[in-house]
């Protein structure tokens, strides 16, 4: 059976929809600390820490484009210790999967199904990625080039509705960095860390036409979608002001459900709600895809498909019983919990291993007799 392959093109389009529906959902750099007006500069400073952690996350795929880092691992550390080292990732797609799952659950019963019990609306999403990941990662390309024009379209038409607004409040971005650099570090650190959803490439990089073109196709995506946080931030902040903005569990939605276009359209936050809907199916179906296939190799399986159904259980058991409520939910993304937990659990301890490895191996090569 031929590898299944997707193009650079969807990589991008996956991987700038899984980044952002955090500014959808939370926009942490509004709501994790107290950077309030200066939450802009916040979003600026996180592209910079997040592009580091992506070089990090990416580097190591580029320059073994046919292996997963299940596979890979084993070369650099040995059998064994590869495929502790391996699990690591694979335990934060777990994670990741159960938490974003959580979160829009959460967001859906708070403002539209109110009586609809959360086992169900997370069983049913769920459900529906398992189908996609079984169909497998060319199907989930296809539908991330299905949906990528449609949340674009459905956010940016949120934000339209709203720049009338904005501009007649702009001052609400005033006075900049009037309490120095501290906030601004603050709100950053959440963002940094939530880039840790790009760990998926560490699975993704061999079912990719051009494998090596990778990486910059990872950091494409995510100057776009740092971008688009930043305007996000900035109509936020501008039409909530700063303080309402950082008290709104879900800010951005509250600023698209203040609009009005007209004297009859109201509600036009289901706009935003069907765009993150559509960023999320695609961003479950491959952390469930990925899961699925990382733990089939570290299992020695000929296919990752009978992981599906019992992962996806898993998967809304987590996401059912994993948090109490959205106040612990939203507590998980305070800076001084998310960052050291995501950024460096999830990204700097594994990787730092597999680097060093690298490293190790490499000299070796080196200065060993014939070596270049």
């Amino acid at each position: 059976m031929a590898a299944e392959k997707i193009a650079n093109r969807q990589l991008l389009f996956i991987l700038f929809m899984m980044r952002t529906i955090f500014a959808i959902a939370f926009l942490p750099v509004l709501t994790t600390a107290d950077a309030l007006q200066d939450a802009w500069a916040s979003a600026v400073i996180s592209f910079f820490g997040a592009a580091l952690l992506v070089a990090v996350i990416g580097g190591l795929g580029v320059r073994f484009p046919e292996q997963t880092v299940v596979q890979y691992s084993q070369k650099l550390l040995g059998r064994w210790a590869g495929k502790a080292v391996s699990l690591l990732p694979l335990g934060a797609f777990l994670f990741m999967a159960a938490t974003d799952v959580r979160i829009y659950t959460e967001a859906l019963t708070t403002l539209f199904l109110t009586e609809t019990p959360l086992g169900f609306i997370i069983g049913t999403m769920v459900f529906a990625a398992a189908l996609a990941a079984y169909a497998g990662i060319e199907t989930i390309g296809r539908a991330a080039d299905l949906f990528f024009p449609l949340f674009i379209l459905m956010v940016f038409a949120s934000l339209a509705m709203a720049v009338p607004q904005a501009w007649l409040l702009l001052h609400n971005l005033e006075p900049v960095l009037a309490r120095g650099a501290g906030p601004v570090l603050r709100g950053a650190a959440t963002p940094i860390a939530v880039i840790s959803q790009y760990m998926v490439l560490t699975m993704l990089i061999p079912a990719v036409t051009e494998p090596k073109r990778a990486l910059r196709t990872a950091l494409g995506a995510l100057v776009l979608s740092s971008a688009l946080l930043l305007l996000i931030t900035v109509f936020t902040v501008t039409v909530l002001g700063p303080h309402k903005g950082a008290r709104s569990s879900y800010p951005f939605l509250s600023l698209v459900r203040s609009l009005q276009a007209g004297e009859f359209l109201e509600r036009i936050e289901a706009l935003a709600m069907f765009a993150w809907g559509f960023a999320h199916f695609v961003g479950l179906a491959v952390f469930l895809y990925c899961g699925a296939r990382g733990l089939s190799q570290v299992l020695g399986l000929k296919s990752y498909r009978i992981l599906i159904g019992p992962m996806a259980v898993i998967w809304v058991t987590l996401g059912v019983q994993g948090y109490r409520n959205e106040f612990q939910l939203r507590t998980l993304f305070q800076p001084g919990i998310a960052f050291p937990l995501a950024a460096l659990g999830f990204i700097l301890l594994p990787m730092s291993i597999l680097w060093l490895g690298y490293g190790i191996r490499a000299l070796v090569e080196r200065f060993k007799p014939g070596g270049s």
